[in-house]
């Protein structure tokens, strides 16, 4: 039962969590009245979340079926994250030189991901905190916002890879970028953060193709 408030971003954050983990099935409808039940809501902060989540394009209504979760795609993850890396670049190329107990700080979160995060969900949680570390303070509403948005819509593709693969992501590029920050050298820093984006589909389209072709 959901007593807090804001109930819809509590709703919205819990049908986020049934598409991460499956619960949620792509390509099939979502049945307000059943997920109404199952969190002891009513069906109007259901409906306002699926709406909020179809703007960021989780999921999609469909004539006579309803709210659809959007299925993984090639083509999504292929558009995705060059547009990540693109601006995290220009504000990691852009930004004021790091102080060294945010750097400390960026090493002290990489380390822990090497060490603690096998858990996908562990294994994100440190990601962002250290990529929001590394630049949440040099980006402007309007970036953050769009970068928020399409990361939303990556991490389905990275969770659910590493929970089928065991994959993880690249502390080696994280520990290039803040070497490299640290020895003054802005453009080799933006550099290891491209590759870091980069790598994320050429892991992604083999995997989603083996996905796909297992389906078929």
């Amino acid at each position: 039962m959901i007593t807090r408030e804001p109930v819809r971003a509590t709703v919205k954050d819990l049908l986020y969590r049934w598409i991460l983990e499956g619960d949620a099935i792509p390509g099939q409808p979502l049945k307000l009245s059943d997920a109404a039940a199952r969190l002891g809501v009513s069906v109007t902060p259901i409906r306002e979340a699926l709406v909020e989540m179809e703007g960021e394009g989780l999921v999609r209504t469909e004539m006579g079926r309803g709210f659809v979760v959007r299925p993984l795609s090639i083509e999504e993850a292929e558009d995705l994250y060059p547009l990540i890396m693109m601006l995290e670049a220009r504000a990691l190329r852009t930004m004021d030189q790091p102080t060294k107990a945010r750097l400390e700080e960026l090493d002290r979160i990489n380390k822990e991901l090497a060490l603690e995060g096998q858990d996908p969900e562990q294994a994100m949680a440190l990601d962002t905190r250290w990529h929001d570390r590394l630049l949440g303070d040099s980006m402007g509403d309007v970036t953050r916002e769009v970068l928020e948005g399409l990361k939303r819509r990556a991490y389905r593709y990275d969770f659910q890879y590493m929970a089928s693969t065991g994959g993880r992501p690249s502390t080696a590029q994280h520990q290039q970028v803040v070497n490299s920050l640290r020895d003054g050298d802005r453009e080799a820093a933006v550099a290891a953060l491209e590759e870091n984006w980069r790598s994320g589909p050429s892991l992604l389209v083999p995997w989603l193709k083996e996905v796909q072709d297992s389906e078929k």
